[in-house]
């Protein structure tokens, strides 16, 4: 059996009532942490100051992720855009986050960016945040080289489907590459396991998954929602 399997739920930042509403959902669903977005249809961006102390206020357990991505696109940053994330990094700490969620690839070979990484490492780790990095991961060409540069650096946790970037395939679909990761990562990073999960096909696909004495965890968006809201009784299907 897997253990320590924690269920991450990811919070659109519509607006700050929403923000507590889901928050507050997520949190009495038994959810270990959340991960704070704009933008969701544009696939995350960095969430604005005022829906982090909200969400920060609503959700009390120490798993207050915020995304840090200055823009939509792909995820080659120049200097000025890395300055940004870094200023991201710094407001999050402001308002309360427990961690950041980032990621930074280079436009030439589509490997992650060790520059940028170390910047925003030595940002995050001064401000006592967690790290994370995000689903840029599934857009590089060699998910396990990928996995030793981030365990190489110390990154925290990395968020995976086990398949393509952009491809509309879920985790199910991707549970090869993810035992693989899985294996590889050990106890030296955690594997976040997202991608078109709910309380419906969970199961099924942690019971597809290898053992491991590292940590696996389950990250959910739209499979918690009903009506639009976060609900607390879909989030405690899941945990």
């Amino acid at each position: 059996m897997l253990r320590e399997v924690e269920i991450e739920v990811c919070i659109n930042s519509a607006n700050v009532d929403y923000v507590r509403r889901a928050a507050a959902a997520a949190e009495q669903g038994g959810a270990s942490r959340i991960e704070l977005c704009a933008a969701m249809d544009q696939d995350g961006l960095t969430p604005a100051i005022d829906p982090i102390k909200a969400a920060r206020q609503a959700f009390r357990p120490e798993g207050l992720m915020v995304m840090v991505r200055p823009r939509a696109g792909n995820f080659y940053y120049s200097l000025e855009e890395s300055d940004t994330m870094v200023s991201q990094i710094e407001m999050a700490a402001q308002a309360g986050a427990d961690g950041v969620v980032f990621g930074g690839l280079r436009a030439r070979d589509n490997a992650i960016d060790e520059g940028l990484l170390q910047r925003l490492l030595d940002t995050a780790r001064g401000l006592k945040l967690t790290t994370t990095f995000h689903r840029a991961f599934d857009a590089t060409h060699d998910p396990e080289m990928s996995l030793a540069v981030l365990m190489q650096f110390g990154v925290d946790r990395v968020l995976t489907s086990g398949t393509r970037w952009g491809s509309g395939e879920t985790a199910e679909q991707g549970v090869s590459t993810l035992n693989s990761l899985i294996a590889q990562a050990g106890k030296r990073i955690e594997i976040v396991v997202g991608g078109g999960l709910s309380p419906d096909n969970s199961r099924s696909l942690m019971g597809k998954l290898l053992p491991s004495s590292g940590k696996v965890s389950l990250h959910a968006y739209s499979g918690v929602l009903h009506n639009g809201e976060v609900s607390s009784e879909r989030v405690r299907a899941m945990v």
